[in-house]
This record gives structure tokens, C-alpha cells and sequence, in this order.
């Protein structure tokens, strides 16, 4: 029933969306990546053999092609059932990879909450794949570069392994993935064991400089540098990573303007390392790890809850690790959601009462409140609370799903009422207060 509920009230808004997000079904051009911050890490064949049909652009698929059923195709990987989401697994019906590739990678950034998990989780999906996915795998990667452009970066690195074995364009990803959440030391090992896995040359010289080959990746770079193929600032890069005593004191190249998650983790190594907060999302990701300072950590942490893409479980970890430096700005913000986590675990309704409105503020300021209201709620069930306190009570219950516990806290306002009769569904007319 609820599974049913979910469907009926997300699937056909986010869908519709879908469909609206590519005006006119342009066919011109292929459905480009989501993101265009990957790394230029793995060669990727220029061309598909030549007894292989190219991609249509496409409403509907040129070419019949017949394989065993169990053949490999990316499209057949999920992490969870259509049946579980409330779908049917033959959602894409006839349409065309191409098609819903693009559909996909023009998707909004920014949703809801409830249309931005509901998304989360449509691309996370196991679906029949579309009728031409032998063919074509273009859905496949947008769906991978949908959760990497939303920060869902350890939903993407799950879904390439579901995929199975390494292949150029998925390893592309999984390397960018290993960068941004410091596990790069598998992937170079992947690259060295994988014969069909061709990296660039700066790929393969930080993996040798990674694995302690330094010499071997001076040669590298040397053979690089005869054939011409480093840009001026990738040599530059390079030389400053391998040998940073002898350029000492000179400036770096200049940082562009998107750099890739390789280039962020040279001028890492070099040290300076970039602030992440006016990169994408999913570069947050690399301030979570213990080397960096606790500031740069909340700030990461604040903004991947806001995307959806950290559990709260680990964002209160995060804020959680010591006492506030200072006062004012995120340092209130933690001061806040330390006492009402203090008083949660205490179960005294008077201390609750007086630490949740400032720790729900400070939430919303911060936009993390979709994510941590089902933290809250489960930790308010037995808790009664009464005036302001039980309204923000019944806030966190609505955002949370949970409509008996926002029941217990609805005050008998016409606003609280109504908006209960939404999350009801209740047919019954009931009108809003404004």
C-alpha cells in the first residue's frame, strides 16, 4: 500500500518533469553527460567496431539486435527493485536509451526533497533495460552522471560495481569516485591489473607516484613531454607533483575554472589544495576525510545533507566530533543541534522542548532539514510536547513521512489541519488557511 501511495504521488509529477525538461525531442545531438568535470583519466575508443551500429538519435531503435538473455548489460543494474520503489521493472517501455539518456541529464539540479529522493532512487532503480541497450549504454552513464553531478557518490560507485567488470568510460567514473573520497590506491591498482583499462598520461603518472614509482613517472613524464601531448599546465602540474623541492617557491598554473577531481587532488598534493565550496557538490565529498580541518568538514557535511547525499547519521557524527570554536555563522548551527542531540538522549520533554525550535532553525538555515527530520522524528515518538515545541514537532514529522506522529503534535489550526489532510491524502475538502 505504501509503495503504491509512493508511486502514485511521486512517479507521475517526476516523470512528467522528465518529459517537459527536453522541449521539442531535439535529435541532432548525442545526450551529453550531465557533469563536465571528468577527469581526462582513461582513453576511451574513439569509435565502435566496426560490425557494431552506432547509437541512433532516436525516438525509436534502427537496428534488431539479438542476444542470449543473460548477456551483460549495464542497464540491468540496481540497487533495488522496481517492485520495491512501486514500479513496473518495464518502465522505459519502447523508448530509446538515447532518449531517456538525454531526458535524464537535463533533469533540475534542485527539486523537493520528495522529488529529489524519489529521482535518487529512479536512478538507482533495477529496470528492464531499453529495447536498444545492447547497443547503446547511454542511459546507463546518464544515470551514473546524474548521481554524480546530485553528490550521490556512494550510490554511483555502487551502481559501476553492479555492473560488473571495469570498462573505459564506467572506470572513468569509478576513478573520479576513488579521487574524491580518497581511494585511489584500489583504483590505480585496477588500472595496473587491467589490460583494457588505457590511461591518459597524467592518470598514469600520479598512479605510479601514488604506488611509490617515482622514477618510473619521471620517465613517464619525460616521454609525455617528447610526444607533445601535456597541455603547458598539466606539464607544469605534473613536475611541481613529482619533484615539488625543485620548484619551490614558483608559482603553480593557474587553477581553471573546473577542474577535474585528478587536478584537485594535484594541487592537493602540491599543497595547495582547493577550496570546495564553489566546485560541484560531489567535491565536497573530499572534504570529509580526517586530514582536513573541522570547519572545511562541517561545511562538506552541511552541504551534502542538503543535497540528500549524506545520511544524517554521519552529518550529527561530523558535528558532533568537538565543541564549537567560536560563535556566530555554522559555529551556532552546531552549538544548536548539539544541545537538542543532548536532550534527545536525555528524553527530558522539558530540555527537548527548549532545544528543538533553535536546532529546527538552524536546520533550515543550513537546508539540511529534509534530511534530518527522520532522524528527529524517531527520536521524538514517545516525547509529548506542547506550544511551539510540538509545532516544530509536527514540521519534522511531515518532512519525514510520518503521519501518526503528526497527528499527536497537530495543533487543531486550519493550517495544521490541512496540511495533515495532504499527507493523508484525505479526500475530504479541507481548506487551506491562506
Amino acid at each position: 500500500m505504501k509503495a503504491r501511495k509512493y508511486r502514485d504521488t511521486f512517479a507521475p509529477a517526476l516523470l512528467t518533469a522528465m518529459v517537459a525538461a527536453a522541449p521539442g525531442q531535439s535529435q541532432s545531438a548525442p545526450p551529453l553527460s550531465a557533469i563536465d568535470w571528468l577527469s581526462d583519466s582513461i582513453t576511451v575508443p574513439d569509435a565502435a567496431p566496426p560490425d557494431t551500429p552506432a547509437p541512433q538519435a532516436s525516438s525509436t531503435p534502427q537496428t534488431i539486435t539479438v542476444a542470449p538473455l543473460d548477456a551483460p548489460v549495464p542497464d540491468r543494474a540496481g540497487l533495488i527493485s522496481a517492485r520495491a520503489l512501486g514500479l513496473d521493472p518495464a518502465l522505459w517501455g519502447n523508448s530509446a536509451a538515447f532518449d531517456l539518456a538525454r531526458l535524464i541529464s537535463n533533469m533540475p539540479d534542485t527539486e523537493p526533497p520528495a522529488l529529489s529522493r524519489f529521482l535518487r532512487n529512479l536512478l538507482v532503480t533495477q529496470f528492464d533495460p531499453p529495447v536498444d541497450a545492447l547497443q547503446d549504454d547511454s542511459l546507463y552513464l546518464a544515470r551514473i552522471d546524474k548521481l554524480l553531478d546530485l553528490g550521490h557518490l556512494d550510490d554511483a560507485r555502487a551502481l559501476i560495481a553492479a555492473a560488473g567488470a571495469p570498462e573505459p568510460r564506467r572506470f572513468r567514473r569509478q576513478f573520479d569516485i576513488a579521487l574524491l573520497t580518497g581511494t585511489e590506491t584500489e583504483s590505480c591498482k585496477v588500472i595496473e591489473e587491467t589490460p583494457d583499462i588505457s590511461p591518459t598520461f597524467p592518470a598514469r603518472i600520479f598512479c605510479l607516484a601514488r604506488n611509490g614509482e617515482w622514477e618510473v613517472a619521471a620517465l613517464t613524464l619525460g616521454t609525455a613531454e617528447a610526444l607533445d601531448i601535456l597541455s603547458l599546465e598539466e606539464d607544469q602540474l605534473l613536475l611541481h607533483f613529482l619533484d615539488p623541492d625543485l620548484f619551490e617557491g614558483e608559482a603553480l598554473p593557474p587553477v581553471p575554472l573546473k577542474p577535474s577531481p585528478l587536478i584537485f587532488r594535484l594541487y592537493e598534493a602540491v599543497g595547495e589544495r582547493l577550496s570546495t565550496d564553489r566546485l560541484p557538490v560531489a567535491f565536497a565529498a573530499a572534504d570529509l576525510t580526517d586530514t582536513v580541518g573541522w570547519k572545511a568538514r562541517l561545511r562538506a557535511a552541511e552541504r551534502l545533507a542538503a543535497a540528500g547525499a549524506l545520511s544524517p547519521e554521519r552529518m550529527m557524527a561530523i558535528f558532533g566530533e568537538r565543541s564549537p570554536a567560536a560563535s556566530g555563522g555554522i559555529w551556532e548551527r552546531v552549538r544548536a543541534l548539539q544541545t537538542v542531540r543532548a536532550a534527545l538522549q536525555t528524553e527530558d520533554a522539558a530540555e527537548i522542548a527548549v532545544a528543538l525550535p533553535p536546532a529546527w532553525a538552524a536546520a533550515r538555515l543550513s537546508g539540511v532539514e529534509a534530511t534530518l527530520a527522520p532522524w528527529l522524528a524517531a527520536r521524538l515518538a514517545n516525547v509529548e510536547l506542547s506550544g511551539a515545541a510540538a509545532h516544530v514537532a509536527f514540521e519534522i514529522s511531515l518532512l519525514a513521512g510520518k503521519v501518526d506522529l503528526a497527528k499527536r503534535f497537530a495543533s487543531p489550526r486550519r493550517e495544521d489541519q490541512f496540511l495533515l489532510s495532504v499527507a493523508e491524502g484525505n479526500k475530504t475538502n479541507v481548506p487551506p488557511g491562506d
